[in-house]
């Protein structure tokens, strides 16, 4: 039988152990694993341009927002794009949208929210008529239609239009409940909980 309470055993054991740890910490490191995006409570004064009969704002499952009449009928869908856009940059940074949906689901407003573009630049975009170029589009139809940069402004535009292809993807991967772009790895699979 052989006794672990030596000195030098109990050191063997503690070098073995440190170096699983560390090579379990490096791993899970390299995973690039994202934590879930949390979005900040909607103020009904922020979506009521959109949806004049709307008296509630729901955030649903921390992913896009539903917004309801006195009723508590569903009469629309707001999507934030930030932060899921937020490496889409357009010709000062990111251009963070509000995309308003209908009850089915269709595109009804696109909004340039707070954001660093030239003045000029977004007055372009927005008198081009950029942000109506998806009005009435389901989410799969604006996800397929080719929309052109505004000239003069194509920086903003192509941000515009990056911003609300990344928010509409997620949106999807949303509805279907696979919140990452790729499929964990087999590190994740390995040290991820079971029934996540």
């Amino acid at each position: 039988m052989h006794d672990f309470s030596t000195p030098t055993t109990m050191n063997a054991i503690q070098k073995t152990m440190f170096g699983l740890l560390s090579a379990a910490v490096l791993t899970l490191g390299s995973c690039n694993i994202k934590p879930p995006v949390i979005l900040p409570p909607l103020p009904l004064s922020d979506v009521e341009p959109y949806f004049n009969e709307a008296t509630e704002v729901q955030t649903i499952d921390t992913s896009y927002y539903q917004v309801k009449d006195a009723e508590g009928n569903v009469i629309g869908t707001v999507l934030l794009s930030a932060p899921y856009s937020e490496p889409v940059k357009g010709y000062n940074g990111p251009t963070p949208l509000l995309i308003a949906l209908d009850a089915k689901g269709c595109i009804k407003n696109v909004v340039l929210k707070d954001n660093h573009e030239t003045p000029r630049f977004a007055e372009r975009v927005a008198a081009g008529g950029l942000y109506q170029a998806w009005d009435g589009l389901t989410v799969d139809e604006a996800l397929d239609k080719p929309v052109d940069a505004i000239s003069g402004a194509t920086y903003t535009s192509n941000g515009v239009k990056n911003s609300l292809v990344v928010r509409l993807e997620a949106y999807q991967r949303q509805l279907k409940k696979d919140y990452s772009a790729t499929k964990p790895s087999f590190w994740q699979r390995l040290f991820m909980p079971k029934g996540r």
